[in-house]
């Protein structure tokens, strides 16, 4: 290392070095063979699909052998594949995947530049790949009880652990680490584990990956009477998103007319005391807002706060689609971005519903054609958010006939093999009380039914916003039902049913 390099890393730290200056800072192996030629052949072969800001296309062998110590060991303790996701993320973003021996940003050391002085463990066993994981899965584990982590963005996870300084550094590296499981998760299996190797005196079980949800939501988790003063209306489109990042989903409601201020307001209830506490009231910069706009929340611009986006189908100056995105951190104040989709008007046909499809770090927009389709079924469209929403990752027909306004849609990763699937929701109308659900497989571009159908016994309609949300973190999507009007009492209601 040049003594300019040094000085740099020094003062820098290693998340805010230069690739220069990382490369200059003495590491040491992660495997006790070195790197295979298995490994290089796996970097040659990831290269061109890497997009990552840390690493990227200058993926090498080494680094996937440390990537290979981290799935290791996530296998060894029978967590599934998301596990490694989350921790192959966190120690790109740290390390670039380096077992760094040098101390340059305070006492931080490894693979996830853990610090002794923080607790973290000994010098030398923060240098040990097995130990190091271990650490980082005990402590990620110690803060989403019930397996919390199995939902959510993951570089928000990564930051909940880690506490970094650079909170956006995690998740524009979740798409490498994602490939780089896909390539490891099955061939580690067979690769002959490492001699025994020490681990933080905190244990925990093995947890299955066996448990898929299939209802049929018999069970009530939650029923409670949200601390707000009336009920809703038609005028209010309800989300779910965990606000202030206590692991909890909170309650938002979008009032879209009719408010005091003669804006669009957002409320948000804490899920941590059953949507009884206010943890926002904000008027939006938008005047009324109605049956056009569309609401859902994603961390747009992957700083560990929700936003806000808007999604204007019809009615615009442009002719076309629009989108808009609120910033969280300015308590939806101002504008992140507006942008003109390539979509032209739309209408009760469309749905529309934003998340990180490809894992890239940037959320992307789901649009979901109802009727009306030149192939008679529902079809899906996905728009890149890395390209602002100007081309399409992917278009499919699904199984699915054609839909109606019955029909909620949601993303979520059903069944854990770091695909997004696509639930759709169907009330039961005033005739029926089971609500049914359907889960289309995302690994299959949504062309295979991952759930073909499961009941919930109870009764939905117009009144009624439907969601699914791993509630009490067990792992298993659970069921969202506000009943916005007609309750007995005058009140809003929300119940939640176990998956």
């Amino acid at each position: 290392m040049t003594g300019a390099l040094f000085a740099a890393a020094v003062a820098a730290g290693s998340l805010s070095l230069p690739a220069t200056a990382r490369a200059a800072i003495p590491s040491t192996s992660c495997q006790p063979g070195g790197v295979t030629t298995a490994d290089t052949a796996i970097a040659r072969g990831l290269r061109s699909s890497m997009t990552g800001k840390r690493m990227g296309r200058s993926v090498n062998g080494y680094n996937i052998s440390c990537a290979r110590s981290i799935v290791r060991q996530v296998l060894s303790r029978g967590l599934p594949a998301r596990a490694a996701v989350i921790a192959v993320t966190t120690a790109i973003a740290e390390s670039t995947l380096h077992n760094y021996t040098l101390a340059v940003d305070h006492d931080s050391l490894g693979l996830f530049q853990q610090r002794p002085s923080m607790g973290w463990g000994r010098p030398e066993q923060l240098l040990d790949p097995g130990f190091a994981t271990d650490a980082f899965l005990n402590k990620m584990i110690r803060l989403y009880p019930g397996n919390g982590w199995m939902a959510g963005d993951i570089g928000q996870i990564s930051q909940r652990v880690q506490v970094s300084g650079y909170p956006a550094a995690y998740s524009p590296e979740a798409n490498d680490a994602r490939l780089i499981v896909g390539q490891l998760w099955t061939s580690s299996v067979a690769v002959t584990p490492n001699a025994k190797q020490a681990t933080p005196k905190e244990s925990t079980p093995k947890e299955s990956t066996s448990k898929k949800p299939t209802g049929p939501f018999s069970k009530s988790l939650l029923k409670a009477v949200p601390g707000l003063p009336a009920a809703f209306d038609d005028r209010h489109q309800v989300l779910l998103a965990d606000w202030n990042g206590d692991g909890h989903a909170d309650l938002v409601v979008v009032e879209q007319s009719g408010t005091a201020s003669g804006a669009t307001e957002v409320r948000v209830m804490s899920g941590a005391n059953n949507f009884q506490n206010l943890l926002l009231h904000t008027a939006i910069p938008m005047g009324p807002t109605d049956a056009r706009y569309v609401f859902s929340m994603a961390d747009w611009n992957f700083d560990g706060r929700f936003d806000l986006v808007v999604t204007q189908k019809s009615g615009t100056a442009s002719g076309h689609t629009e989108v808009r995105v609120l910033d969280g951190a300015s308590y939806l104040r101002r504008y992140l971005q507006e942008t003109i989709t390539p979509l032209g008007p739309t209408g009760d046909c469309h749905a529309f519903t934003a998340a990180d499809w490809n894992a890239d770090g940037r959320p992307d927009m789901a649009v979901v054609q109802k009727c009306g389709t030149a192939s008679g079924h529902t079809e899906v469209r996905v728009l890149d958010g890395a390209s602002n929403l100007q081309r399409y990752l992917q278009e499919s027909a699904t199984p699915l006939g054609k839909t109606d306004a019955r029909h909620t849609f949601s993303v979520a990763d059903w069944n854990g093999d770091l695909n997004l699937d696509l639930v759709v929701t169907q009330k039961s109308g005033p005739k029926s009380n089971e609500t049914v659900l359907r889960v289309l497989d995302g690994a299959s571009q949504f062309r295979g039914f991952l759930l073909k159908k499961s009941t919930a016994k109870v009764s939905t309609d117009d009144r009624h916003s439907l969601a699914v949300v791993d509630w009490n973190r067990d792992g298993r999507l659970d069921l969202v039902v506000v009943q916005k009007w007609g309750m007995a009492g005058g009140r809003t209601e929300a119940r939640i049913l176990a998956g």
